[in-house]
Parts: structure tokens; C-alpha cells; sequence
């Protein structure tokens, strides 16, 4: 029989009886049209090989103004070119915080950066760094102004019209719709999103004079940020970790107008949110990828990443494997910028900007390793009779592997749980998953255990694409 439900999300639940579902590196693809063999798919995420290296450390921030590309890296603003060599453009503050960035596009020719607290002005024609304003931390660009918010103050700055070197004391405004502080900007078709600790609320151009923005009064909204720096567009849409008076530990998407932005994350992802101890840190970046809008959550304090595909409104987790300590730690790459035809990604660890790509397969480390993905079951349970399983077939790409080394004789593992998923067996491997060029190669496993309420879980580690459609098992239920 076909096992329903196994290319499905990560969905695992308060109660692990209930669901133990996850799904590290891997993401669903469902399909739309004509008749497949199955309406969704497991496809890998993508691999990482090295792009630029840097003597200072950790990357703190990427940007690309129109043709050119940007990174903080430590204490210094380097451009990146599109061969990986790279060029320091000056000394920037740092603190705990990442760098932002904003671009006054071709007409200005301007770069604005906030770092540690400071607001830097680079200027493309004459590569000079300056530090025109201080006390920010958000940068945005809209209708000829830089804006920047002190979240310290809750204040909202802007720069004098197509003058980045021009901050004002006079053009400056405090919170007053709300009682909370601004705690992140996010600028989004033509607005500006100030989301507080508790509530947030959307500001236009409307053209008064002398502070030329103004409050959209309709657009008061009863959420807030437990981190200011998960706040991005994903396909166009302000998305962000969220919390309101009444709760903390969601993710918030603004679908459903001012009012009501939709809580995207399911039950089984708030409740892993909810029971980390700190949010606060989190940082999210959002890539659009193989038809796809991705949002991906990293928190490093709780070592963990989040990803929400916007596409089939799906969650997955992503995770680079420690074997030291034989789990999963948070994605290394926290940073993205889309520059050079290429995703590029930085470490939240260390000096390095890799290349993200679907047709990579190697982990971030730059080693031979692959990406480790990993799949667990829904539960298979028959009114909680005996099962019988004798035999497992995957039913995936084949004949893809490498010519030589690791990835010649790529393996799926497979261990087993037959209470539930609170303990799991020793790993079994399939009987074959294909050399290079065989194709038609069944990926079996014979080796089952029979229970009740079984839960099954693969890995698979060589630096191949690993594609699933399925898995099917023989299966005797019992009479009791």
C-alpha cells in the first residue's frame, strides 16, 4: 500500500503519539496539473559551495545596489564582486544587531548602512564612507528619502530629499499610536512598516511639509515583534515573527489586510517557538527559488531554523548536521542577497559568503559531505492492531549518483519506531539506491519490525539529488 501522507511537512505535535512528522532539507513540491504519479514530491533544498572568503568575521549583513554588492563583515564594509574577490570600503561599528541596508538607485547613486547603532553614506561615484547620522539601527529608501529607525528611542528618521548626508534634527517623529516602542522597519510597496513590541502600524507618503510621511489611520495593528530582524518581504509580502498582547511565538504574514495579518505557522511550529527561551535574536531572510517564496527563519539562541514556503503554505526545517553532537544545529547561512545571477549566502559564524544552489549538494562547511536531509513518518496505525511490515520500497530518482568518491554508492538509512516515535531502532540500510546510470533501481528495505503504532524515519547524507515521489510498504495487519 501507499503511505499516505509522506511527502508531507515537518507537523510535529505537543504530543508525539499524536504527530512526529519532520522534514529537515528537504521541501514539498505539489502538482497542479495533468496526472502524476503523486500530487507531491520531497525535492532537496539547495547545497552551498564557498564564494568569498573573509579574514574578519561573522557576516553581518549582504546588499545589492543595482549592479554592485555589499557586505558587512565584522567591523568593515566590503564590496563583493562577481568573481568572489571583494574590496574593504571602509570601518563600520558593530554590536550584537545585523547591518541593513538601503539604496537611493541610479538617479542618487547612494548607499545607506546602519551597523552598531550608526548610519553610514557610501557613495558609489567616489567610493567614500561617511557617517552623516547616529542612534540608528533599521535602514529603508522610499520617494527620494533614506529613513531609519532608533529602536532604542523609538524614533523615525529621514534624510533630506535625494541627500543621504543630510539628517535634520527637525525631521524626526516619535511613537504616538501606540503606547509600545517600534522595535522594526520594514519597507513594502510604496510603505513603511513600523512594527512595535506589541502592535504596529503602516505609514505613506503624503506629501505634508516639513516631515512629509504620516500615519495611515486604518492601519493599527494588534501585533507586534519578538525579533525585529525577523521582519522581511517574501514574495512582496511583510512577514515576521510575531507576538501581541495576548501571546508570543507566531508567525505573522500580511495577507489579511491591516487589520488582521494571517498567522502562518502551524500548531506544531508555534509550539516549538513558543518553548524556546529566547526569540529575540531571530533573523529571517526570504528568496524566491524553483517557483517558490521562501521564509527562512533562523534563531540562534534556540539553534534552529524555520523555513515557510509560500507556495504550498508548507513548513519545513532546514539544518546543518553537528557530529559531534549527532543533531542538528541552526542553518549557518543567515544572510541572503540575490546579486551576480547567483543566491548568495552568509555565515552567521564565520567570515564566508557560499553560493545556494538546487544543484549543489555539499554542506556548508565546504567539505564533500553532503547536505544531510531527514524525513519522518506520519504515524501507521490500524485501530492499534498489530502490524506486520515486510517490506519498504521508496519509490525516488535513482542512477544520479557520482562518478567516484562519496556519492558513488549513495545510501538511504532507515530506523524504525514501534512505540510511537519516542525511541527509535538501529539503522537499517536500503538494499541499493543506484550506482551512476542505473535507473531503474528499487530502493527496498526488508528488515521491519512489527508494533502498533510504528513511525519510520530515513537519512540520507551523499552529495546527490535526492528526489522522493513515495514510499509504499507490504503490511499483514493482526487480528488484535
Amino acid at each position: 500500500m501507499v503511505l499516505e501522507g509522506f511527502a508531507g511537512p515537518s507537523y510535529r505535535s505537543q504530543s508525539i503519539t499524536q504527530g512526529s512528522e519532520r522534514l529537515v532539507n528537504w521541501y514539498c513540491e505539489k502538482f497542479e496539473s495533468g496526472t502524476p504519479k503523486t500530487r507531491t514530491a520531497l525535492y532537496p533544498t539547495p547545497g552551498f559551495i564557498s564564494f568569498a572568503t573573509f579574514a574578519e568575521s561573522p557576516i553581518r549583513g549582504l546588499f545589492l545596489a543595482g549592479t554592485r554588492g555589499f557586505a558587512a563583515v565584522g567591523a568593515v564594509l566590503y564590496e563583493i564582486f562577481s568573481d568572489g574577490t571583494k574590496t574593504n570600503r571602509g570601518t563600520i561599528a558593530t554590536n550584537a544587531n545585523p547591518a541593513t541596508f538601503a539604496y537611493s538607485g541610479d538617479s542618487g547613486g547612494q548607499l545607506f548602512i546602519t551597523s552598531g547603532g550608526q548610519g553610514y553614506l557610501f557613495v558609489l561615484a567616489t567610493n567614500v564612507l561617511t557617517n552623516p547620522v547616529s542612534a540608528v539601527d533599521f535602514a529603508g529608501f522610499m520617494d527620494g528619502f533614506f529613513l531609519a529607525l532608533d529602536a532604542t528611542t523609538s524614533t523615525f528618521k529621514i534624510s533630506g530629499l535625494l541627500d543621504g548626508a543630510t539628517w535634520s534634527g527637525s525631521q524626526v517623529v516619535r511613537r504616538s499610536a501606540g503606547s509600545d516602542p517600534w522595535k522594526s522597519m520594514l519597507v513594502s510597496n510604496k510603505e513603511i512598516w513600523l512594527i512595535g513590541d506589541l502592535t504596529s502600524e503602516v505609514w505613506y507618503n503624503a506629501g505634508l511639509s516639513p516631515f512629509p510621511f504620516a500615519l495611515n489611520t486604518s492601519s493599527f495593528i494588534e501585533y507586534g515583534t519578538d525579533a525585529a530582524y525577523s521582519a522581511v518581504r517574501v514574495g512582496g509580502i511583510p512577514t515576521w515573527l510575531g507576538k501581541s498582547a495576548q501571546g508570543r511565538g507566531t508567525v505573522l504574514q500580511a495577507v489579511g489586510g491591516y487589520a488582521a495579518p494571517a498567522q502562518i505557522a502551524t500548531e506544531p511550529v508555534e509550539f516549538a517557538l513558543q518553548g524556546y527561551t529566547t526569540r529575540s535574536d531571530a533573523v529571517a531572510f526570504g528568496y524566491q527559488d524553483q517557483g517558490h517564496d521562501f521564509y527562512v527563519l533562523t534563531l540562534p539562541s534556540a539553534n534552529a531554523t524555520w523555513c515557510y514556503d509560500n507556495k504550498t503554505q508548507l513548513w519545513h526545517e532546514r539544518g546543518y548536521w553537528n557530529t559531534a553532537l549527532a543533531a542538528y544545529d541552526a542553518m549557518r547561512g543567515m544572510f541572503h542577497v540575490s546579486a551576480f545571477g547567483k543566491h548568495l549566502v552568509g555565515d552567521r559564524s564565520t567570515g564566508t559568503i557560499y553560493e545556494m544552489k538546487t544543484s549543489y549538494y555539499t554542506e556548508i562547511d565546504g567539505l564533500t559531505t553532503g547536505v544531510r536531509r531527514q524525513r519522518t513518518f506520519p504515524h501507521l496505525n490500524q485501530e492499534h492492531k498489530m502490524l506486520f511490515p515486510s517490506r519498504l520500497e521508496l519509490d525516488m530518482e535513482t542512477g544520479n549518483a557520482l562518478a567516484t568518491g562519496q556519492g558513488s554508492d549513495p545510501q538511504v538509512t532507515l530506523t524504525q519506531s514501534v512505540d510511537g516515535g519516542r525511541t527509535f531502532s538501529n539503522e537499517v540500510w536500503a538494499t541499493s539506491s543506484g550506482a551512476i546510470g542505473k535507473y531503474t533501481t528499487r530502493v527496498l528495505f526488508n528488515r521491519l519490525n512489527a508494533g502498533r503504532d510504528l513511525v519510520l524515519n530515513i537519512v540520507v547524507s551523499d552529495p546527490v539529488g535526492w528526489r522522493v515521489s513515495m514510499a509504499m510498504m507490504d503490511v499483514e495487519v493482526g487480528t488484535h
